[in-house]
């Protein structure tokens, strides 16, 4: 199975499940930045809902990546649950069932246009959960990285730049090869997760 950010990696097999759990993820979030990008204010606590999912997502597809440690399986399916219970009283935003149960109100054309990377922002193009680029005066040592740039018509990202795998791989070469420090790919690899 092709990982869910469009890598062109096949997950591990016993990371399947993971893989299925940033898929929805990514769903709920292309959901909450149709509704982000309507026009009028939004429902209370959503900009807080969205950078929790961000958050998860971004864990998620670190832990499919084969980076970071923990398991974030179980945080992410609690916002999950917590992103469906909000958007089920939303009837712009959710999709109705006969037998219960009740999807994200996303069309064909939408998910064509899902941004794999940046979820969050593929109706809005919103940067303020770009995973950005590592510039060399916050990392002493290391070569700057190319900033991510916006996504293209089709909401894919436009070239590697904004490519979160290429961005760790070249810090971890960066490690690699003694150019990094292990306390300044540390540093760096946070940064470029959106914790530092």
């Amino acid at each position: 199975m092709e990982c869910v950010c469009g890598c062109g990696r096949d997950t591990p097999k016993d990371l399947s499940e993971r893989n299925f759990i940033a898929a929805a993820v990514a769903i709920e979030l292309l959901a909450w930045d149709k509704n982000r990008a309507l026009p009028g204010p939004g429902p209370d606590g959503r900009e807080g809902l969205i950078a929790r999912g961000v958050e998860c997502y971004e864990r998620l597809l670190y832990s499919l990546h084969g980076e970071g440690a923990g398991d974030p399986d179980a945080e992410c399916n609690a916002w999950l649950e917590e992103s469906r219970a909000m958007r089920a009283g939303r009837s712009d935003m959710t999709k109705r069932r006969f037998l219960g149960g009740g999807g994200p109100n996303v069309s064909r054309e939408d998910m064509a246009r899902l941004n794999r990377r940046y979820p969050a922002q593929t109706f809005t193009g919103n940067r303020d959960h770009n995973l950005g680029a590592v510039r060399s005066e916050e990392q002493p040592g290391a070569t700057p990285a190319p900033a991510a740039e916006a996504p293209g018509p089709n909401g894919a990202a436009g070239a590697p730049a904004g490519d979160l795998v290429a961005q760790l791989e070249r810090l971890r070469a960066l490690r690699d090869d003694g150019t990094l420090t292990e306390e300044e790919f540390a540093a760096a690899k946070a940064q470029l997760l959106g914790r530092g």
